[in-house]
């Protein structure tokens, strides 16, 4: 069973959090809080009101919940950041046994994140997160986790590193710090969902990672279960709500609450009835039915397919033709629209559309799987991290390679 643990993202009209531990490959959840700011407050990683953004994470240092007896205090979590412009690095590094026995210890792998942690990154973007991909010892020994207590002269890590531009982690750090509370971690978003999702049955090794969110889509490539690259453009639930908003003259809550009963709505009725009637500026009583709403989400959802194969077109440069027919996998609560696979599979290339929701008791919402995923991540990726290293060489950029065995 691993540690228990808090994990916080931030959205752009909520804050998420889950408390709980990974147990048998599997996330498992004690609790769980969504709490709004009031309105869209963070966009595109930029915070429209940080003073409320912080305001509503203090109020989860301190939780008590009588429904479920449970009184939790909160000053360590782990935090999610947005993949805007996520560089995606690949490092190789060695340092020699401490010990006089030879024996790999904590201490020489902490060596090894150091070095990672304090190579380069490049002009623009700073270090988030290491994921070791294989450790080796003398003779070739290969391993997949952190080989402590193995007898070798040294030990050489391949991993990948995580990084992504200063603003966007200094700003997500400094309003959960201004919380007082401490960032333990901080997470890729994409890289936690890939990590739930290699935990699933059934889930393809090489696929595009769809997150759907309320104002922003973020699309990731994703092969053999390793996170390579993100790609992200301005589409999510909100343009269909706020569409419908414009077209029948209504407000927010009813578009919304419209959007999620309806969706693409096929149903043949004997009788049309209207979904909501509202009065024109001339005194005129207008009605409108699911039609309506039908033909608004087939204009907003041929947006987001254009901007969705522009995005994989961009994060498949210089790769495979072939690759573009990889699988989607869609997540994120704007994937729950009814209707949606179903509309755009004909549309697309890709040879599959895998719609995904959390199984997980106390977490089955779409809202949640980043959350569930850091819970995998921290368990399956521990971190040692030790800041007296000094700078070494600079990192790689990752190259795509899928296996098309595999594929």
């Amino acid at each position: 069973m691993g540690k228990e643990i808090a994990v916080i993202e931030l959205g752009s009209k909520k804050a998420k959090l889950v408390v709980g531990y990974e147990l048998n490959g599997k996330p498992h959840v004690l609790y769980t809080l969504v709490k709004p700011y009031g309105g869209v407050m963070i966009e595109h990683g930029n915070f429209v009101d940080f003073n409320k953004v912080t305001s509503t994470i203090t109020s989860l240092t301190s939780l008590v919940d009588p429904s479920v007896r449970l009184k939790l205090n909160i000053s360590d979590v782990y935090l999610a950041l947005p993949p805007y412009n996520l560089e995606v690095l690949k490092t190789k590094q060695t340092t020699g046994a401490s010990s006089e026995d030879a024996k790999i210890s904590n201490f020489d792998i902490k060596n090894l994140y150091s070095i990672i942690r304090n190579c380069n990154p490049g002009p623009n973007n700073t270090f988030v997160d290491i994921v070791p991909q294989t450790f080796t010892l003398d003779q070739g020994r290969s391993f997949k986790n952190a080989p402590v207590g193995e007898t070798s002269r040294t030990v050489t890590v391949l991993a990948n590193v995580h990084s992504l531009p200063q603003q966007v982690v200094t700003d997500y750090s400094s309003v959960v710090t201004h919380a007082r509370m401490n960032v333990k971690r901080k997470i890729v978003s994409t890289f936690a969902i890939s990590e739930l999702l290699a935990s699933e049955q059934g889930m393809p090794q090489n696929y595009f990672l769809v997150d759907i969110g309320s104002n922003v889509t973020t699309v990731s490539l994703i092969g053999g279960q390793v996170l390579f690259s993100s790609a992200h453009f301005d589409w999510g639930g909100d343009s269909i709500t706020q569409k419908m908003v414009t077209s029948f003259n209504i407000n927010e809550a009813d578009a919304e609450k419209f959007k999620i009963t309806y969706g693409i709505d096929k149903q043949v009725m004997n009788f049309k009835a209207p979904v909501c009637v509202t009065t024109s500026p001339d005194g005129e009583e207008i009605k409108h039915y699911t039609n309506e709403i039908n033909e608004i989400i087939y204009q907003e959802l041929d947006t987001f397919i254009e901007k969705l194969n522009a995005s994989i077109d961009k994060l498949l440069e210089g790769n495979k033709p072939s690759y573009k027919t990889l699988p989607i996998v869609l997540v994120g609560g704007g994937s729950r629209l009814n209707g949606l696979e179903e509309y755009i599979k004909p549309k697309l290339q890709n040879e599959s559309i895998i719609l995904y929701c959390p199984n997980t008791l106390g977490a089955r919402n779409a809202t949640f799987t980043t959350c569930l995923g850091m819970i995998m991540v921290s368990s399956k990726y521990p971190t040692m991290f030790d800041e007296s290293h000094q700078r070494v060489g600079p990192l790689t950029r990752e190259s795509v390679f899928l296996n098309d065995e595999e594929k």
